[in-house]
């Protein structure tokens, strides 16, 4: 038999239920002060009277009425404007009139609800409902409370404070009273707070499992974000485009021909490199080239504002702004300090389902990793989010910062993330004499012939980073790269050569 919900309306909550409140459970939300109980039972009530044509009842014992009605406002909820509409009653009572008068078959409480022709009430309170009532037991007067609201088809949730748990319900233990539970809470991430929900349990009805990330927002109330960890819904077998063998072209001068084409479509690149090796440059020449061949491509960038990214193109020759106003390119900017992951993964949801890019850069990857709280974390984020672009065939580049100076030995470090992409491009200085020389590996490509040697590059006006041909040959003493062994090594050693100048080595063309 399908349930039915009752909706709460908030915004991303009715997702983590699959639903909604199923009616008929007794929905206990509990947590500490502060934590938003009273917020969400306001909004239970309101957004139901206002959009579900459910009237509801809103019980306090120590919040005001007009201090409720202020509170509500800050939401986006007119409870003022509701009541007169005699959509929403606010019953402000004390406790030991609240318990008899539910347990009463003509009490008032029971003449307003069906005067109201309610459907939903929130108690906001209940430490000390179900204590001291007529000398019975708690939970046989906790039971009696719950069967006079349900006697006038009430969809009932209370509040409870988390400290207050064992005192309000006595012995019994608040899984066996309530069918369904949500808590909120407070949580830790470094120096900062995140607010955290989770369905601790909902009796007869699937929910999804763990903590979940929400806010309030002025104007819009709460606002629930799933877990990046939760799964996206079944993965597609095979999501991949029609055409198999698609190339999306990097717009950057040389490497194309080492990519046999360039990425495949859908595919997802990471452009390892320690800061200063050119992978901003190559984000900004991925992302202009699709605009030019009429691909839309988004940007996040964590690590420099958009007016800064601008500037960076601008001082290559490469100029952003037509391609924006024509809404080809979007430049999203987010500091990484304080991000809340989960939020911030359903913002990009939201950009990437709204905008529809072919292609998304994110510069850089490893600006995360602080905010994540550890490498396990970090790698279920980058899980996610390759799972995103591949479903929606999005060709994705990502950047990530490797701190070594010269050489690498661990391309990603303790984050483990490059047996989650396709692609992998290590960028590295090289040092030959005393000069630093741009260097470019191939390091990765998943499902064609890779040639790993290792080449040039230099960064030229108006076209960005360009990828040096192997034979290229440059007065003394200044040599190339293909008279060098060990060019990702920390000691570079010169090797004789057996062929004459201006003529490639075996291996060094690709296939």
């Amino acid at each position: 038999m399908q349930r039915d919900f009752a909706r709460t309306g908030i915004k991303g909550l009715d997702a983590i239920l699959l639903g909604g409140l199923p009616r008929g459970n007794v929905t206990i939300v509990t947590g500490g002060p502060g934590t938003g109980k009273t917020t969400l039972g306001t909004e239970f009530i309101c957004r139901g009277a206002r959009d579900f044509d459910e009237p509801g009842l809103i019980v306090t014992f120590e919040v005001s009425p007009d201090r409720l009605v202020a509170d509500a406002a800050t939401l986006g909820c007119d409870l003022r404007e509701l009541e007169q509409r005699q959509r929403v009653k606010i019953i402000s009572t004390t406790r030991p009139v609240f318990r008899q008068e539910v347990q009463q078959a003509d009490s008032l409480l029971v003449a307003e609800a069906t005067e109201l022709g309610a459907r939903r009430i929130f108690v906001d309170g209940l430490a000390g409902l179900a204590a001291n009532g007529n000398g019975g037991a708690p939970r046989d007067i906790f039971h009696m409370l719950i069967e006079g609201l349900h006697r006038e088809n009430l969809t009932a949730l209370f509040a409870l404070d988390a400290p207050a748990l064992s005192a309000a319900l006595g012995v019994t233990p608040e899984e066996f009273i309530a069918d369904t539970i949500i808590k909120l809470s407070m949580e830790r991430e470094q120096r900062n707070s995140v607010r955290a929900i989770e369905v601790m349990k909902s009796r007869g009805h699937a929910y999804l499992l763990g903590r979940h990330s929400f806010r309030i927002a002025d104007g819009h109330g709460m606002e629930v974000f799933r877990r990046v960890e939760m799964p996206r819904g079944e993965v597609r077998e095979g999501a991949g485009t029609v055409d198999l063998t698609a190339r999306v072209p990097t717009g950057i001068e040389g490497l194309d021909g080492l990519l046999n084409g360039g990425y495949y479509k859908g595919s997802t690149t990471l452009v390892i490199g320690i800061s200063g090796t050119a992978k901003s440059v190559m984000a900004l020449q991925f992302i202009a080239e699709g605009a030019r061949r009429g691909e839309r491509g988004l940007m996040l960038t964590l690590d420099e504002p958009v007016a800064q990214v601008m500037r960076n193109a601008a001082s290559l020759g490469i100029d952003l702004q037509p391609s924006i106003e024509r809404d080809m390119i979007r430049l999203w900017y987010e500091p990484p300090q304080e991000i809340d992951v989960d939020q911030h993964f359903a913002r990009l949801e939201e950009q990437v389902s709204a905008f529809r890019p072919e292609r998304v850069v994110i510069d850089s990857l490893s600006s995360y990793a602080e905010g994540l709280g550890g490498p396990t974390r970090f790698r279920d984020f980058c899980h996610a989010l390759v799972s995103l672009m591949r479903e929606r065939q999005i060709t994705s580049v990502y950047n990530f910062e490797n701190p070594e100076m010269l050489g690498m030995s661990s391309m990603t470090g303790e984050y483990r993330v490059s047996s989650l992409v396709d692609n992998m491009l290590l960028m590295n200085w090289v040092e030959l004499g005393d000069t630093f020389r741009h260097a470019l590996t191939v390091a990765k490509v998943r499902a064609m012939p890779t040639n790993r040697t290792t080449h040039e590059c230099e960064i030229v006006r108006g076209k960005g980073l360009v990828v040096l041909p192997r034979q290229v040959r440059v007065a003394p003493p200044i040599a190339p790269f293909a008279d060098y062994y060990g060019l990702l090594s920390r000691s570079p050693e010169r090797r004789a050569r057996t062929q004459p100048p201006g003529e490639s080595d075996r291996g060094d063309d690709l296939p």
